[in-house]
């Protein structure tokens, strides 16, 4: 992983975290001095900027899973091929007849 990249993952995911934060204090503003509506108010902004918060960190982490993979093929020398996909040729059961020819006997 280069330098940049590295930044931006790491930006993405204290940015996320920020988020997170910020709508968990506004949140707990609002419920403290509000009364019993707070919880509701506590709710309407906590949640969303959790999951907003979240998405940056799942980004900026999934950077980081990215490039260790990488890293970690090249260390070991492997490659990964992705081919188009199978037209169902030789080798599978189409899953029709199976070769018994015998019918079973009908009963009354």
């Amino acid at each position: 992983m280069d330098r940049s990249a590295a930044w931006d993952a790491t930006l993405r995911i204290v940015f996320g975290l920020f988020i997170i934060g910020v709508g968990n204090a506004v949140g707990g503003f609002l419920a403290g001095t509000t009364g019993i509506a707070g919880l509701a108010l506590y709710l309407l902004v906590a949640v969303p900027t959790f999951v907003y918060g979240m998405f940056y960190v799942v980004i900026g982490a999934g950077m980081v899973v990215e490039a260790a993979t990488e890293r970690a093929l090249e260390a070991a020398e492997l490659t990964v091929e992705v081919s188009d996909g199978d037209d169902g040729g030789e080798g599978r059961d189409s899953g029709g007849d199976r070769g018994d020819d015998t019918e079973s006997p009908a009963r009354d």
